[in-house]
């Protein structure tokens, strides 16, 4: 339950904070607006969220995309699901592996804060909809 939960695009739509509007495109690509609050980065952003890699109920790897007014990034994620006792184990880890524009200029720590709230608020909505 927790990979499908984790994979799941409709159901990730769910966990995004500040989500504007959400399309899937196909079963392993979603298009979103997200109105981040963030004193760094004002307006809308558009991202692209893709599922590359999938090996069913044990790893996957994601892409996404954003792109706002003068900048755009791209963050690379991978997940694993071993089971645990009696449940799961999670291991996740994201990297920033692309950022233009605006964004470059930002230093790191500033976005390494905004991210773990955003990390937090999204993991959060995760276990909530998983009933924890």
């Amino acid at each position: 339950m927790l990979f499908v939960q984790l994979t799941d695009l409709d159901a990730m739509a769910r966990t995004i904070p500040d989500l504007v509007s959400a399309e899937k495109v196909d079963e392993r690509t979603m298009k979103c607006v997200v109105r981040p609050g963030f004193s760094f980065l004002r307006g809308t952003m558009k991202l692209e969220i893709q599922l590359l890699e999938l090996a069913p109920n044990e790893s996957a790897t994601m892409t996404v995309a954003a792109q706002g007014i003068g900048l755009s990034m791209r963050v690379l994620s991978h997940l694993q699901v071993a089971e645990f006792e009696t449940g799961s184990r999670l291991t996740w880890h994201a990297q920033v592996v692309e950022r233009k524009g605006l964004i470059a200029a930002v230093s790191s720590s500033l976005i390494r804060a905004a991210a773990d709230q955003v990390i937090r608020h999204a993991w959060s909505s995760v276990r909530a909809q998983l009933g924890e």
